[in-house]
């Protein structure tokens, strides 16, 4: 994580010392820039909670649960909060006077919801009504948009379905990946979440309903997700992996039984293929020319898990 919070996020600005009562909830990388935005801003919670990696998870985000231990806040590590739990009771003992969450991973109840006077608030990182549920980032990349907006709305029951409060958006450029887009994100949508609740200690919210025509859900991502369908152009295949390199699994495919892991690739230009798609054109430099249903692509870092080199496929096709 960058070294210097303060140049990453930019001026960050409000009343200090606010009496703003919050319970944060936040995890990722977005709760972590959500959090230390936060206590820039004099706006320190009263409690902090954070999620428990999954068991298989590579964890390569900053911590929630040490920043808020570094600036002596209570915290709790907890991924399902039920309504018997000491989580809940601690939370409801505080009474605060709003939750903010910031990539907590579950759904919270509206036992919990309810908890609040001035309700809960959370940062999505999806231009809603569009874009939600999971990864919104990887599917709006997979999706060749060029805009990724990012929400400040209210919860409750539904999967990002509470009304708006306010909305922006980073550019998705050429060159971008998940992972630079991930730290644009970082960067710039924790101010519109202390500009809300600047508003919120203002009294100047509008609430706008979403449109549910427009709306549009996605689900999380699995590993298998990333196989690459050869038969697809090459702009499909080259957003997909450009939406999964690192620190994602990566997009994938197969040669004779062996894994190729595809990290980067580019658009090669060439007249489109006269041979099937799949098909292992050229090897040159460690770069590999591979055919698609259009133009070929041109893979510039990857992972090769057979035992033979892989030039010696010259001609043969993934599966």
């Amino acid at each position: 994580m960058h070294q210097n919070m303060n140049q990453f996020l930019g001026s960050i600005s409000l009343k200090k010392d606010s009496n703003l009562r919050i319970a944060f909830f936040g995890n990722h990388i977005y709760g972590y820039c959500s959090l230390y935005a936060l206590l820039e801003a004099g706006l320190k919670p009263e409690i902090v909670i954070s999620n428990v990696p999954r068991a298989d998870e590579q964890v390569w985000y900053p911590s929630v649960s040490e920043l808020a231990e570094q600036n002596n806040i209570e915290k709790y590590c907890s991924n399902k909060i039920s309504a018997d739990s000491s989580v809940f009771a601690r939370i409801n003992d505080l009474n605060p006077d709003i939750l903010v969450v910031s990539s907590y991973r579950n759904i919270l109840g509206s036992y919990i919801l309810d908890i609040a006077e001035l309700g809960a608030i959370n940062l999505h990182m999806a231009p809603l009504p569009r874009y939600r549920g999971a990864h919104p980032e990887n599917w709006a990349i997979i999706n060749g948009e060029d805009q990724m907006g990012y929400s400040v709305h209210y919860l409750d029951e539904g999967i990002d379905t509470g009304d708006i409060i306010a909305q922006d958006s980073v550019s998705i450029l050429p060159e971008d990946d998940i992972l630079s887009l991930t730290y644009k994100l970082a960067a710039d949508a924790p101010k519109l979440l202390i500009k809300v609740l600047s508003d919120v200690q203002s009294g100047h919210i509008i609430r706008i309903p979403q449109d549910e025509s427009d709306a549009s859900y996605y689900p999380p991502r699995k590993p298998e997700d990333g196989i690459i369908d050869w038969s697809r152009d090459e702009i499909v295949i080259h957003n997909l992996v450009r939406s999964l390199t690192r620190p994602y699994p990566g997009a994938f495919t197969f040669l004779r039984g062996d894994e190729l892991r595809i990290w980067r690739t580019r658009i090669d230009g060439d007249q489109i293929s006269e041979v099937s798609p799949g098909t292992l054109i050229s090897v040159e430099n460690r770069n590999l020319k591979i055919s698609t249903g259009t133009r070929p692509i041109v893979v510039v870092d990857f992972d090769w898990f057979g035992d033979v080199n892989i030039k010696q496929f010259v001609g043969e096709s993934f599966e």
